[in-house]
């Protein structure tokens, strides 16, 4: 079973960005990226990364969105020798602002940025955000894949299930019920995959300021074991939780690069430990 044993306390690399601001002006942001521990990773995996939330654009250049240049920085980092190149990335959703961010909440479409991580990584997994759409759906990357209410093997034995968007008004864009979001939930927990990718994730049921659905929080905690990766609502530490008999992870506005739980590799260290 995967499990986070500990995360550094402090971000080892920050990116500068721009993104919507609430008074219909730009702000200037950095986008923190943290290195967590686990076990349970496949024996030939050095790392993989997970990450929700990149509302934003580049600081400067082409003005892309932030997520292709989140790519670029993971490959620089690499090549750096701060993390290794990743096997696989994890994305939760919410992945357009726009081009001039001049309001919060923008929908539109995010094929570049998956483009950006199928040119990195072997690998790339992820769910829609209630803010992303498809422009040519039929033109992802082979080794790209979208989840909403199924399960995927990758990196040859983690099972990786997700559901997209959020419980919420079904005429809108990426929403659902919650009826059917919870069916689609307690559909891909049924089969008890090791990583389950969400969107909108559950209440902290021990931190009312901890955001989420507390129909997902209850779900959650009475059937299913492994990692709830998600974002939506960004939480402020601790962003990672014992829920049940599994963990939640909250990766709103944050890239997590996972490391295998052996002291000493490439020489890090890790001072928060984790339940």
């Amino acid at each position: 079973m995967l499990r986070i044993t500990r995360i550094d306390p402090e971000p080892f690399f920050s990116l500068p960005h721009r993104t919507s601001g609430p008074a219909g002006a730009p702000l200037h942001n950095r986008l923190p990226f943290y290195r967590a521990y686990a076990t349970g990773l496949p024996d030939h995996v050095k790392g993989i990364v997970l990450t929700s939330d990149l509302q934003g654009r580049e600081a400067g250049g082409q003005n892309r969105l932030l997520g292709v240049s989140v790519a670029e920085a993971l490959v620089g980092l690499s090549r750096e020798g701060l993390i290794p190149a990743p096997d696989a990335v994890f994305l939760c959703g919410d992945l357009y602002d726009y081009p001039d961010c001049r309001k919060r909440g923008g929908t539109g479409p995010v094929d570049e940025v998956l483009q950006a991580f199928s040119a990195m990584t072997p690998e790339v997994i992820g769910v829609l955000g209630n803010h992303d759409q498809m422009e040519y759906p039929e033109a992802l990357p082979d080794n790209t894949t979208l989840l909403d209410g199924g399960v995927v093997r990758v990196l040859g034995s983690l099972n990786v299930g997700g559901v997209s968007g959020i419980v919420g008004n079904p005429n809108r864009n990426q929403r659902r019920i919650e009826d059917d979001f919870l069916a689609a939930l307690e559909s891909v927990t049924d089969h008890a995959p090791d990583i389950l990718l969400l969107h909108q994730g559950p209440t902290d049921p021990e931190r009312a300021d901890r955001r989420g659905d507390p129909g997902v929080a209850l779900s959650l905690e009475t059937g299913f074991q492994g990692l709830t990766v998600f974002g939506h609502t960004r939480w402020d530490w601790p962003w990672l939780i014992p829920l049940g008999e599994g963990q939640a992870l909250n990766v709103d506005g944050r890239v997590v690069v996972v490391l295998p739980e052996v002291d000493g590799v490439f020489g890090f260290s890790a001072k928060v430990k984790i339940p």
